[in-house]
């Protein structure tokens, strides 16, 4: 009976993490800040799309995973926009996370962004200093809004999570793991990144971040509530771990390649 009841248990929880699960080709790239090459972000993804560090940025202890990037004025981290693979490019569906903690100083905060080569500026996931509040906003081809919305409120000088999703309908931002804004969309986001991609920057070098960066990961889906939550709680890598281990400790499950939505 006992052991009818373990095997239960475990059947469960092995179907969980399958339905959490997704495709580690699904990750765009993925900066921890832990590892650095020199004056280079190393990317964790496994797509190689490293970042150069352009003007100061300290790599520090207190991060939410191991160390954090503290952004001094103007700087950035130069992703490469116009070599990253077309294949790469979220064109479909996307999901954008990352750790701040933000100082308050009256501006806007970019955390990222990308210009596509026809000149459209393709993102802005990014707090508003006016308001105290963040945006989310994706653009097509060509310039045409597929949603611009702002929602939240923005914690000074204390870490909070944003998470800014589109799964080809609609856009939602979630801070902190819960929802506190949404766009309707409907059309595909434009597909390149040509004239450039930055974490920290607007590309016309605008909108400089300022404060501490963890764990900042972008996809080609759309992750559901619960998969934020494991982002969140326990970094991007747990989403793309290629094995799971029972909590007996001698039964391991390949589950990184399944997903279920």
């Amino acid at each position: 009976m006992k052991l009818a009841l373990f095997l239960s248990i475990l059947t469960c929880l092995f179907f969980t993490s399958l339905c959490l699960a997704v495709e580690a080709t699904d990750l765009v790239f993925y900066y921890t800040f832990d590892q650095l090459d020199g004056n280079t972000v190393l990317d964790q993804s496994g797509n190689g799309l490293n970042g150069d560090i352009n003007g100061k940025i300290n790599i520090v202890d207190g991060g939410k995973f191991g160390k954090a990037a503290e952004f001094q004025s103007g700087a950035f981290i130069d992703v490469h926009g116009a070599d990253v693979p077309e294949e790469l490019i979220p064109v479909d569906e996307i999901t954008l996370c990352a750790w701040i903690n933000l100082k308050s100083d009256g501006q806007d905060h970019a955390i990222f962004n990308a210009k596509a080569s026809d000149g459209t500026w393709i993102m802005h996931p990014e707090s508003k200093g006016g308001g105290g509040n963040f945006r989310w906003l994706l653009r097509s081809d060509g310039g045409a809004t597929i949603f611009d919305f702002t929602a939240g409120a923005v914690d000074y000088d204390n870490w909070q999570h944003y998470a800014g999703t589109y799964d080809g309908k609609r856009g939602t931002l979630y801070i902190d793991g819960e929802v506190v804004g949404e766009g309707n969309g409907g059309a595909k986001i434009a597909k390149d990144w040509g004239s450039g991609a930055r974490v920290g920057k607007n590309i016309d070098d605008a909108r400089p971040f300022a404060g501490l960066m963890d764990d900042i990961n972008v996809w080609k889906v759309a992750l559901t509530k619960e998969e934020i939550k494991i982002v969140m709680e326990k970094s991007a890598g747990e989403m793309i771990k290629p094995e799971a281990v029972s909590p007996a400790g001698n039964m391991t499950t390949t589950w990184g390649k399944l997903k279920s939505r």
